[in-house]
């Protein structure tokens, strides 16, 4: 009878140690709900935003010196399924130092980041809308940008994908 209740209270005592342990390690890096990160992404006060883009209205954008508006991509309803199509146009066509369009008309919140994935090693650096929550908008410059293809997709989806093309 001492064997199974020592057993027993052993077995409790470890569960409770264990258990503490891995609050303690996991607790610090654990996500928190409603908060999205990424590598590339730098916290913006809402100064930063209206110093970026004073006529939007609080709309993302990655640069101060965007130029006019020369295409215009929207993010569809139904986007951040798997498979439903993402972008249209998938392919967006614009002249080198005009500014492109995002509308996000999807229930939740997506980007638009150049690279083919989030382990390209380019992802990132050459435009970001940052997140651009459903019914809002945001605008990126391509006055740094050379002629030619950009591959894009939301680095909160990478299944989401679609080619930017500066001429």
């Amino acid at each position: 009878m001492w064997v199974g209740r020592t057993a027993m209270i052993t077995l409790f005592i470890l569960g409770a140690i264990t258990a503490v342990v891995v609050y303690t390690i996991f607790h610090d890096v654990a996500p928190v709900p409603g908060v999205m990160s990424s590598l590339y992404r730098k916290n913006l006060t809402p100064q930063d935003i209206a110093a970026a883009n004073p006529s939007s209205g609080g709309s993302g954008s990655t640069g101060a010196s965007t130029g006019p508006v020369g295409a215009s991509v929207t993010i569809l309803a139904g986007a951040s399924t798997q498979g439903n199509p993402a972008y249209a146009p998938d392919t967006v066509t614009v002249k080198k130092g005009d500014a492109v369009g995002v509308i996000n008309k999807d229930s939740v919140p997506h980007t638009i980041t150049n690279g083919k994935d989030p382990s390209d090693p380019t992802s990132g650096k050459l435009f970001d809308t940052s997140i651009i929550s459903p019914a809002a908008s945001a605008q990126f410059a391509t006055t740094k940008l050379a002629a030619g293809n950009y591959p894009f997709h939301c680095s909160i989806h990478p299944y989401m994908t679609g080619t930017l093309k500066v001429q």
